[in-house]
């Protein structure tokens, strides 16, 4: 059986430069996340995170967001679970009837050290192998990687749970969709139904703050 997920993508190519004057249309949460002193490219990806929630599902407040003891956010109410990520190049929100987890991670130019080293925290020698034998080993690499990440982040316990060695928490069914040269994996019980939903950053802070001035 299988569960459909809404994955609503959000590329960061073309950010407008005064993106930081516009923290004021998203919740309260990703505001502060989006105001640290972090690279730019992290505070951007929260305040991406913040917008997609607002856009599209008119979170604006921290009230409507819980928050789980390893950091999950999830809707305060209602049916539908959510999930979050993003990287230097792209936003995603996954929507879904049941717990979700999600990973973006753009496929890297070649298969070098630093990609080997995170692999060796993450997977086994003999995953590991299985990885760098395949024809295409940058792609492999992402999608081993984000699946990693997205079994933890469904599973709530994100690296609090012990992966050396390749172990991954039980009972999660994956799948994967690639967009714009990244991999974007989802995590759940039942096998995910990817339907890819995309949304423009210069159209959502144009209508949200539009929005915002109504009121």
């Amino acid at each position: 059986m299988r569960m459909r997920v809404d994955l609503h993508i959000m590329p960061l190519v073309g950010t407008p430069a005064d993106w930081g004057s516009h923290l004021g249309i998203v919740c309260p949460r990703y505001q502060e996340k989006a105001s640290t002193k972090a690279p730019e490219a992290t505070r951007l990806g929260e305040f991406t995170a913040g917008l997609l929630l607002a856009s599209v599902l008119g979170v604006r407040r921290d009230e409507q967001i819980a928050i789980g003891p390893e950091g999950k956010p999830e809707l305060a109410a209602g049916s539908s679970h959510i999930g979050l990520s993003h990287d230097d190049g792209m936003a995603v929100l996954a929507v879904a009837p049941g717990t979700i987890g999600v990973d973006v991670e753009e496929v890297p130019a070649q298969y070098g050290r630093l990609e080997r080293d995170a692999l060796r925290g993450v997977l086994s020698d003999e995953q590991i192998c299985r990885v760098e034998a395949s024809p295409d080993v940058p792609l492999a690499f992402a999608l081993a990687w984000t699946r990693v990440e997205a079994t933890l982040k469904a599973d709530g316990r994100g690296f609090a749970f012990d992966v050396r060695g390749g172990r991954l928490p039980e009972g999660w069914e994956t799948a994967h969709v690639l967009v714009d040269g990244h991999v974007v994996t989802c995590a759940a019980r039942e096998e995910p139904a990817i339907c890819v939903h995309r949304l423009g950053m210069r159209e959502a802070m144009a209508l949200l703050g539009a929005e915002k001035d109504e009121r």
